[in-house]
């Protein structure tokens, strides 16, 4: 069936030497993949410049039930991004961000309007804001859990004011248990899950301690979605965020 959608560039996987399979996160079929043929030939319609992570397309495709790859007859990059290719940070976090959504939505045909809207709404911001962006991989993964079902509760207090990893709620600060954050790192999550876009920027985060915090919020991550997979592209934000 021909159908229109909307979709967001995961990644890239050659095929052959004219061909790859495009992994997509749609807004009508959720995480799909696309056989993509004459993207590297210089006659072809689709360049890999609209097919670099992160890249907001308009495709006209034809969509079987049961098929693991599907095909597309129109390609469009709509809106076309003006700055996240081209700048070494936002460029950065969006290797990041995609390693993200690939590693955490495994589910084929299932979709979320919201979980798009809100990757959608993603990708706008971090291509239009002028805003620092040191906090975005912390507030991005907290913001992104709300969608996937393991958000933390938010009952941080005086008392409970220790983040409990492997429960994903605030209790009793208790130094020996290591699957517990200690109250510094446990207000910032609490105030990174509370904040908006326009404005989580202005939480004042040593960058040692926004590292170690990162590390921590994966390390979540992989409690409760990524198994045993490992990000490897926040290794390099370190090293470009300030």
């Amino acid at each position: 069936m021909l159908t229109k959608i909307r979709a967001i560039v995961i990644k890239t996987v050659n095929y052959s030497e004219s061909s790859v399979v495009l992994k997509c996160y749609t807004d009508l079929y959720g995480l799909q993949s696309y056989m993509v043929n004459g993207v590297k030939s210089k006659k072809g319609a689709i360049k890999p410049s609209h097919l670099m992570p992160l890249n907001l397309l308009d495709l006209e495709a034809y969509h079987w039930q049961n098929k693991s790859l599907q095909r597309i007859k129109e390609l469009k990059c709509n809106p076309m991004l003006q700055h996240l290719h081209f700048d070494i940070i936002k460029s950065s976090l969006a290797i990041f961000i995609a390693e993200v959504i690939h590693k955490s939505i495994r589910e084929e045909n299932h979709t979320e309007e919201k979980l798009f809207e809100f990757l959608f709404s993603t990708i706008r911001f971090l291509d239009l804001t002028e805003q620092s962006l040191a906090n975005l991989p912390c507030y991005f993964l907290l913001q992104l859990s709300r969608h996937l079902g393991f958000f933390p509760k938010l009952n941080f207090d005086d008392e409970n004011n220790s983040f409990d990893l492997k429960e994903g709620v605030f209790k009793e600060y208790a130094d020996k248990n290591t699957d517990c954050l200690n109250p510094e790192w446990s207000k910032i999550i609490f105030e990174l899950c509370n904040e908006k876009f326009e404005s989580f920027d202005k939480i004042q985060i040593a960058k040692t301690v926004r590292n170690k915090l990162l590390e921590n919020i994966i390390f979540y991550y992989q409690l409760h979605v990524f198994g045993a997979s490992e990000l490897k592209s926040h290794k390099i934000l370190s090293e470009v965020l300030a």
